[in-house]
């Protein structure tokens, strides 16, 4: 049996949280206080006459993939997690995994002269279904979609503490 390698990178950043729409309904509930968020379902189960109440929006949240295989170059895919959903932006394949990644500015501006593919939504229906089925075999899937927007919330609040002790700190110097 022959056992294929390949390396998958996964990568979002705090940054999605400044172009948040201020404008869009999404609640951090970790802002509410108990007693707002009990009233809040309790509204929400009483306008849909039901005893349950959906769970808040989530913000979307960039996910971008990098699967790369020895010898075979490699797959970057642009996603968008909300809602528990990872959504296919775009699909690149790349004969050199190293343009992929781009770091320099000279793989960056090789990388602009190569076809990588159509848009997503221009592919056929059925490639767009293996695609998401392929991706979700490799972990990228609900789960990651859940996790993203929370992760960000909860590291975007570690960075603001830590900001506000080096502002205290600056400031009482």
């Amino acid at each position: 049996m022959l056992i294929e390698r390949h390396s998958i990178r996964v990568s979002f950043s705090v940054a999605d949280l400044n172009a948040i729409d201020p404008e869009a309904d999404y609640e951090d509930r970790a802002m509410a206080d108990e007693e707002d968020i009990d009233q809040q379902e309790k509204e929400l189960a009483e306008e849909d006459g039901e005893g349950e109440s959906e769970a808040p929006d989530s913000f979307p949240v960039r996910v971008n993939v990098t699967i790369e295989k020895a010898n075979k170059g490699a797959l970057a895919v642009e996603t968008i997690a909300q809602d528990g959903q990872i959504i296919i932006d775009n699909v690149y394949y790349y004969k050199d995994a190293a343009q992929a990644r781009a770091k320099t500015a000279e793989l960056a501006h090789t990388r602009q002269d190569l076809y990588v593919g159509p848009p997503f939504g221009n592919l056929d229906e059925d490639l767009q279904i293996v695609l998401e089925r392929y991706l979700d075999e490799r972990g990228i899937n609900t789960a990651l979609a859940l996790f993203a927007p929370d992760y960000i919330d909860m590291k975007e609040q570690k960075e603001y503490l830590a900001w506000l002790a080096n502002v205290k700190g600056f400031v009482e110097a």
